[in-house]
């Protein structure tokens, strides 16, 4: 139980209806949470509107209902005091502020304890790459023994603790409720990923991170549900560095002054293969064993940050830095860490075991099937991701790439063409299967990958059952080859009709193990 005033701090807010009651027992914005005496917020999802569900709030007992300036009228107003009209009991409070969404995210702050206050949190955005350098901040910070949590794609967890979220960045209650279990559990460094999403929907408002690196931008998520163009999606990347200390950046993205441009950075720290990064890769050597792919480079720190307007003196050194991972983007991904890593005077051990020993789950994951060949399960589940991580694998000059995918539905049709036409130019053999249909037809999704193929010229085959399928191209696999299981990734479960059913990649690909 809180105090509702105290709750609503710091927020501009009017009561249209009703008396604001003393207390609350709950913050909730699903209605189906609602406990007596909660205040429940209605926030406006892509496919949900919370107002839509104010009745139901009301009827499991809702003290008072904070809504959206202009979003409800007098009328539904008054059909909410209808709905308590019950002896000793006062008509429901209406609250109403400009954007509920921002509203949400004090309030989880205030209802917590504003547990930000007690960590240091690293925040990583871009379009490509946050999963994984998000992961070897917190891998180098764990071997370095440091009491860190990880909030991202693949996980929530800290120490023993585990949690599976649904978005990239949670909610902003549930953020504040993961923080504030962090907290009380004894961590002191958090690293989460930071979705262009989660900046447009004010869930991580109120969080000032310590450290926010900017791995990348391409033109993505794009559309209905997501950002109107390409300008907004920026733009709201652009918010988290003026949430922070210390920006990090990829200074060979040709948008990264665009990203420190009017920052709150104190302190800007650059990486990447241009001589002019802070830290700056060369000497690149490809690295391939019988089952496993790396890479190997010089790393050179020039110099030790620049202020706004102001470059710092240099002052070189090096090392000699070896990924268990492949390709120019693990490069990129690892030179953020390091990066972010030294920043805390994590120990150069610490970075170098983590980076050793990095398998990254459903991001380029190599599975130990066979000594022969090289099977890889990764998340690329559009044309882009599909185009770098093939290329990518190109440059190991292997005997034959085979690639094992779908497309997922209820999603842009284009993308089907679009992947198939990479795979057909890019793989030696496709194998066109299942990934989450959800509400359509798998035979149709497969048919427009196939278009895609076709153009391309590209060699194929269909196999719907997504098993069957990864079954036939670790089957088909000779010595040298490279087979890649790509669309799902991390993932447990394939979503057919509303249904999840328990799949992944990773076990299905280990039941074929041969020598």
């Amino acid at each position: 139980m809180r105090q509702t005033e105290k709750l609503l701090q710091g927020l501009k807010w009017r009561c249209i209806r009703g008396e604001l009651p003393r207390e609350v027992t709950q913050v909730a914005y699903d209605s189906r949470k609602v406990e007596p005496g909660a205040l429940f917020v209605c926030i406006q999802g892509s496919r949900q509107d919370g107002h839509a569900f104010i009745r139901e709030a009301v009827e499991r007992g809702a003290a008072a209902i904070l809504t959206e300036k202009d979003v409800i009228d007098e009328e539904q107003i008054n059909q909410i005091n209808n709905l308590r009209k019950v002896n000793n009991l006062r008509e429901i409070c209406v609250l109403e502020t400009k954007d509920t969404r921002a509203a949400l995210a004090s309030i989880s702050r205030q209802w917590f304890d504003n547990p930000q206050e007690n960590l240091k949190i690293i925040g990583v955005t871009g379009t490509k790459g946050k999963t994984s350098t998000a992961w070897m901040i917190w891998k180098m910070f764990t071997a370095a023994g440091q009491k860190s949590g990880l909030i991202g794609t693949i996980e929530v967890c800290y120490d023993t603790w585990q949690q599976k979220i649904r978005n990239t960045t949670p909610e902003s209650y549930e953020l504040y409720e993961i923080l504030r279990k962090m907290v009380d559990q004894g961590c002191q460094y958090v690293v989460m990923e930071v979705s262009s999403q989660a900046l447009k929907l004010h869930r991580v408002d109120g969080i000032m991170f310590d450290a926010a690196v900017f791995t990348n931008l391409r033109e993505d998520h794009i559309g209905a549900g997501e950002h109107a163009d390409f300008t907004e999606y920026m733009a709201c990347k652009q918010r988290l560095f003026c949430q922070c200390r210390t920006g990090i950046f990829n200074q060979d993205d040709p948008y990264w002054q665009e990203m420190w441009r009017g920052s709150s950075c104190e302190k800007v720290l650059t990486y990447g293969f241009s001589r002019q990064a802070d830290y700056c890769a060369d000497r690149v050597q490809l690295l391939r064993g019988s089952d496993r792919l790396g890479v190997q480079y010089h790393l050179n720190r020039y110099r030790t940050g620049k202020n706004q307007g102001e470059m710092e003196a240099a002052s070189e050194n090096s090392w000699n830095v070896v990924v268990n991972a492949p390709g120019k983007f693990s490069i990129y991904n690892s030179l953020a860490a390091i990066s972010v890593a030294e920043q805390y005077q994590i120990p150069e051990e610490a970075i170098e075991k983590a980076l050793h020993t990095l398998q990254v789950p459903g991001r380029i994951e190599m599975l130990p099937v066979s000594p022969r060949f090289i099977v890889i399960v990764d998340y690329a589940h559009n044309a882009m991701a599909l185009d770098a991580l093939l290329r990518t694998l190109r440059d190991y000059h292997p005997g034959r790439i085979i690639c094992i995918f779908g497309c997922g539905g209820n999603r842009a049709a284009e993308r089907r063409f679009q992947m198939g036409e990479v795979a057909g130019r890019l793989a030696d053999l496709v194998v066109v299967t299942t990934d989450n249909p959800r509400e359509e037809d798998p035979e149709k999704i497969a048919d427009e990958i196939c278009l895609g193929l076709e153009a391309a010229k590209g060699k194929y085959g269909r196999i719907p059952d997504r098993e069957q399928a990864i079954a036939y191209g670790i089957s088909h696999a000779k010595p040298g080859d490279i087979v890649v299981i790509a669309g799902k990734g991390h993932e447990t479960y394939q979503e057919i009709n509303g249904e999840k059913y328990p799949m992944d990649d990773r076990k299905l690909a280990m039941k074929c193990k041969v020598w």
